[in-house]
């Protein structure tokens, strides 16, 4: 069964996000504060390692022939873009209408399972999306059918907050053994979405060194993106300026 679990909320308000039969489960734990009051990144849970940190030593990057509308930043720019709370490091941040995606196929081969992915998210607004591919029989991330598609609404907070420990945090996306995953696309509808330091459980030392099948085929991922064009056109617009990158 899909659970959604959402820190500080009742019990039975909870109860309510429970939807059909799937063995993917998320939650988003909010940043932490550290001694002297400053929010940060909660950390990854155990069993994860950070995959991708955007500082030139990922072990996985950015499928850039299925990705656009994106850049890497350091620090906030008004209206453009806002680093996640206590992130000094650099980050992705998405612009109206783009999508980013990571192909995770290398490190559930061999009969490996993903327990899980995590990715510290930054002011997080309701048009900020997540979707969880799964791989097809051939082996291609299968794009046009997301297993899970999580919406900054279904999270603890999404008024677009730059420094809330509630629309910053980690999020952690959990599966069974039942689910297989070919990899996550972010994309945004809005200015902005800001996300850095993803992780990957497997229960086993990380390695990319597997070589993935062939990627999504191109009418897979028209149907994805027609998709998100229609899902855009029914967001409201978001508090930030709508500046979207070069």
């Amino acid at each position: 069964m899909l659970r959604i679990f959402l820190s500080g909320v009742t019990a039975a308000a909870a109860a309510t996000a429970m939807t059909p039969a799937q063995a993917v489960s998320f939650h988003m734990q909010g940043a932490t504060a550290s001694q002297n009051g400053a929010l940060h990144d909660p950390g990854v849970a155990a069993g994860e390692q950070i995959v991708a940190g955007f500082d030139g030593q990922d072990t996985v990057s950015i499928d850039f022939a299925h990705s656009t509308g994106y850049d890497f930043y350091t620090g906030s720019h008004s209206g453009v873009a806002a680093a996640p709370v206590g992130d000094s490091s650099r980050y992705v941040a998405i612009a109206t209408g783009g999508d980013v995606l990571f192909d995770l196929r290398s490190f559930a081969g061999a009969g490996n399972h993903i327990t899980s992915v995590s990715a510290y998210l930054g002011s997080v607004d309701p048009y900020n999306f997540i979707d969880v591919l799964g791989i097809g029989a051939s082996g291609n991330i299968d794009a046009g059918h997301p297993l899970l598609t999580i919406g900054g609404s279904d999270l603890l907070g999404d008024n677009g907050d730059w420094y809330s420990s509630l629309t910053n945090g980690r999020l952690t996306i959990s599966f069974d053994a039942s689910e297989h995953i070919g990899g996550l696309v972010f994309r945004s509808t809005g200015v902005a979405f800001e996300f850095d330091s993803i992780a990957v459980g497997t229960g086993r030392p990380l390695s990319a060194g597997q070589t993935p099948a062939a990627v999504p085929e191109p009418a897979s991922w028209a149907m994805m993106l027609g998709g998100f064009g229609l899902v855009g056109g029914a967001m409201r617009a978001r508090r930030k300026a709508g500046v979207s990158f070069a």
